[in-house]
């Protein structure tokens, strides 16, 4: 059997659940930055295509016409409404994941599980919790 020298022992990194959830914590930053990114850019062409419409409405002689020409900027209008929310529930995640307090639930404080966090990364609940809020909200 041949002597084998301490010098020629390879030491193997065995990863560390710490190393997983390092990873885990870089790929959801990434995920959020991206997401964070591809907002800004359809709410800037959004805000830049709302300036190019004339700013007076326009005036149409059937009222139907008049009355759908509203409701389209009514639903554009949420829409942007929507996404802006968005923005703000991803700029507060990536707060939260320098804050070390991502992927933990604003309600019970357990860990969200990874799968939903790749769903949606802004999630601030599980998905117990957000069940409960959501029939609460109905309830009322």
């Amino acid at each position: 059997m041949p002597n084998v020298s301490s010098s020629n022992h390879i030491p193997r990194s065995v990863p560390s659940k710490y190393s997983n959830v390092h990873m885990r914590k870089s790929a959801n930053y990434a995920d959020l930055q991206n997401e964070l990114n591809r907002l800004r850019a359809a709410l800037s062409h959004e805000t830049t295509m709302s300036h190019l419409i004339a700013t007076e409405p326009e005036i149409f002689p059937d009222p139907v016409d008049q009355a759908a020409a509203e409701h389209d900027l009514d639903v554009a209008l949420s829409v942007k409404l929507l996404a802006i929310k968005k923005l703000r529930r991803i700029e507060q995640a990536l707060t939260s994941l320098h804050a070390r307090s991502y992927g933990i639930c604003s309600h019970c404080g357990h860990m969200i599980p990874s799968a939903r966090l790749r769903v949606q990364p802004d999630s601030l609940y599980c998905v117990p919790c957000l069940t409960v809020i959501e029939q609460n909200a109905n309830r009322n």
